[in-house]
């Protein structure tokens, strides 16, 4: 049965016409925002590039398999600050491929709103959706002509998305709207809904003891039709390792662990890799075992020489500069 669960589900949705495809799922969402929310590129103040790959539902046939690659970073023109950014996402469930290319820009307010900074950003691109090799698995006992003529066919749909990220040294928060095009794949009977995200994180500096700090987030999720959440929080030690756990409503928990090799060896500054572990709590858990996701960033600074403070890549990775204030 578990040969065949998964490739069964998705010939059901196909041959009956499927409105809503959830995005790729990514359980480190807190260090990969970029691919939820165009104004968030930039916001580090460096070059960065982020990999990201993740397996999930292990063990079952078909189960989903993304990744990712992207870098952004900051520009400055006619005296304004902006952000520029570029997401490639492969996303591979049974037969059903897709693949996205989406470039990211967006503009910082010149002056600080309240304790932080605002960046208003727009997110453009294009998605390729295709069936094909299909070995059908059909759910009623003859053929259907719907789900044959599927396979093999191939559809290509623009993609639009705004955002907006409020974000300071030891804070951000963001809400963004992907797939806003609504666009239908006719030739794979797909078509896409709009996605919102709404996110958020703190960072309390030792909050308990000089070498730990504390860092929780959160990020929802919503299709307009169902929603879902992801509730983080990571212990961060010495500015070196963090370690954490992260719970999705009703689907998983997940232990997360990173490092910043950077205070290991200082020719790797700036690289950061972290891994995952899901634990699946649906009705699937009895058909695998569960996700793995693995990430490696690294970040560059391009303007002149500064000073690296190594405990900002951990600490305040997604939520500040890197440089030290007296080098901005």
């Amino acid at each position: 049965m578990r040969k065949y669960l998964l490739t069964a589900l998705v010939a059901t949705g196909l041959a009956q016409g499927v409105s809503a495809q959830q995005d790729p799922q990514f359980t480190q969402f807190f260090y990969n925002k970029l691919v939820m929310n165009p104004a968030y590129a930039g916001s580090k103040e460096l070059l960065c590039f982020t990999g990201l790959f993740r397996s999930q539902w292990v063990g079952l046939d078909g189960a989903p398999t993304s990744f990712l690659f992207s870098g952004d970073a900051p520009i400055r023109l006619a005296g304004q600050e902006f952000g520029v950014g570029a997401t490639f996402i492969g996303d591979y469930i049974g037969f059903e491929s897709n693949h996205s290319l989406r470039l990211a820009a967006n503009w910082k307010a010149p002056n600080m709103i309240g304790p932080g900074y605002l960046r208003a950003g727009l997110d453009l691109g294009f998605t390729n959706k295709s069936i094909g090799g299909a070995t059908w698995i059909y759910p009623t006992p003859q053929n259907e002509p719907d789900i044959d003529a599927l396979n093999n066919n191939s559809n290509m749909a623009m993609e639009l998305g705004v955002g907006a990220y409020w974000y300071n040294t030891n804070f951000y928060a963001g809400i963004s709207a992907l797939h806003l095009a609504g666009m239908r794949y006719a030739d794979v009977n797909i078509t896409q809904a709009r996605h919102m995200f709404i996110m958020g994180g703190y960072t309390w500096e030792e909050p308990f003891h000089q070498d730990w700090d504390f860092n929780p987030n959160v990020l929802i999720k919503t299709d307009f039709a169902t929603a879902t959440a992801d509730f983080n929080v990571n212990a961060i030690w010495r500015n070196f390792v963090w370690g954490g756990v992260t719970y999705r409503l009703e689907d998983a928990v997940a232990i997360n662990v990173g490092a910043d090799l950077g205070i290991w060896k200082p020719s790797l500054e700036s690289l950061q890799i972290g891994y995952s572990y899901d634990i699946n709590l649906s009705r699937l858990s009895s058909y695998n075992s569960g996700s793995h996701e693995v990430s490696v960033r690294y970040c560059l600074n391009l303007s002149k020489p500064q000073v690296i403070i190594p405990g900002y890549s951990v600490r305040y990775t997604d939520t500040s500069d890197r440089v030290a204030p007296e080098f901005k």
